[in-house]
C-alpha cells in the first residue's frame, strides 16, 4: 500500500472509531508498528490526529463537548464532594473567578458559608444562581457559547485582563501527565488560561472520569502549579 493511501486510511480508522491502537492499526494495514508510528507522527505534526501513548485519537473526538444539561446529571456525587471540598479552601473576603465548568458551579450550593466574597463569572447559569444567593457577583460580558453557557470571546478577554483573583476554580475535560490539562473548545481554554494567569491560586476542578483524557485545547501543563481537586484522595501528579 502507498504511503498516502495507508496515511488515509489511518484517519479514516481513527475518526471511525475516536481511539485506535497502535497493534490494530499494524494488522488492518499488513504493516510493521515502526511505520505506523511514523506515518501516525506525521498525520500529528499535520493536526489531522492526535498521537498519544499505545495509538492514535481523533481531533473530531477530542472537539466533541455534551451540554450543559447532559453534563449536569453525571458524577453528581462526585462532583458535590469536589465542590465541597472546593469551598473549603476558600476565606472571608476573597475575590474569585468561577467558570462555567458544572463541577465548580455546584460550588454554589456552598457558597453561603463565606462571608463577603466576591465572584467573577463568565457563566451565565452561575451568575443567575449566585445571584439568587444574594452573593456579589460579576458577569463577564461577550459571547455565549449555546453547549456550556460559557461567555467567550475578545470582550471577555479585554474586561479579564484588568482583574486578579484571590484564587481561580476552573473545570476542565481531561487531566493527563502527557496531554496536560484540556478542554474541547480553543476559545473557552484561551478564557480558562487567562484566569489562572490573573489568580494568585489556581484549582481544576474534575471528577475522576476526567483522569487519564485528553482534549483539543490546552488549559495548562500539569505540573504541580495547579491544584487539582477531584472526589479521589491521592496524589494526582504521580500517579495520572
Amino acid at each position: 500500500m502507498l504511503k498516502n493511501a495507508r496515511k488515509q486510511k489511518i484517519l479514516d480508522l481513527v475518526n471511525q472509531k475516536g481511539y485506535v491502537t497502535l497493534e490494530l492499526l499494524a494488522q488492518a494495514l499488513d504493516t510493521s508498528e515502526s511505520t505506523v508510528r511514523r506515518d501516525l507522527t506525521e498525520l500529528d505534526t499535520s493536526h489531522q490526529l492526535k498521537r498519544v501513548h499505545g495509538g492514535a485519537e481523533s481531533l473530531l473526538n477530542l472537539r466533541y463537548e455534551e451540554g450543559v444539561a447532559e453534563k449536569s446529571v453525571k458524577n453528581v456525587q462526585a462532583k458535590q464532594i469536589i465542590a465541597q471540598r472546593a469551598v473549603s479552601q476558600l476565606n472571608n473576603g476573597d475575590v474569585i473567578f468561577m467558570d462555567a465548568g458544572t463541577t465548580v458551579a455546584m460550588m454554589t450550593d456552598y457558597l453561603s458559608e463565606v462571608d463577603n466574597i466576591t465572584v467573577v463569572t463568565n457563566s451565565v447559569h452561575t451568575a443567575s444562581t449566585l445571584m439568587d444567593k444574594k452573593i456579589k457577583t460579576i458577569i463577564i460580558g461577550g459571547a455565549i457559547k449555546p453547549t456550556t453557557e460559557a461567555v467567550t470571546g475578545n470582550f471577555a478577554i479585554q474586561q479579564l485582563v484588568t482583574f486578579n483573583f484571590s484564587k481561580a476554580f476552573i473545570g476542565a475535560n481531561g487531566i493527563s501527565r502527557d496531554g496536560g490539562i484540556t478542554t474541547p473548545d480553543e476559545e473557552e481554554a484561551t478564557i480558562k488560561r487567562l484566569v489562572l494567569r490573573q489568580a494568585k491560586k489556581k484549582y481544576i476542578l474534575a471528577d475522576s472520569s476526567k483522569l487519564g483524557q485528553i482534549y483539543f485545547a490546552k488549559i495548562a501543563e500539569f505540573d504541580d502549579k495547579i491544584d487539582i481537586i477531584t472526589e479521589e484522595i491521592h496524589d494526582l501528579h504521580s500517579n495520572t
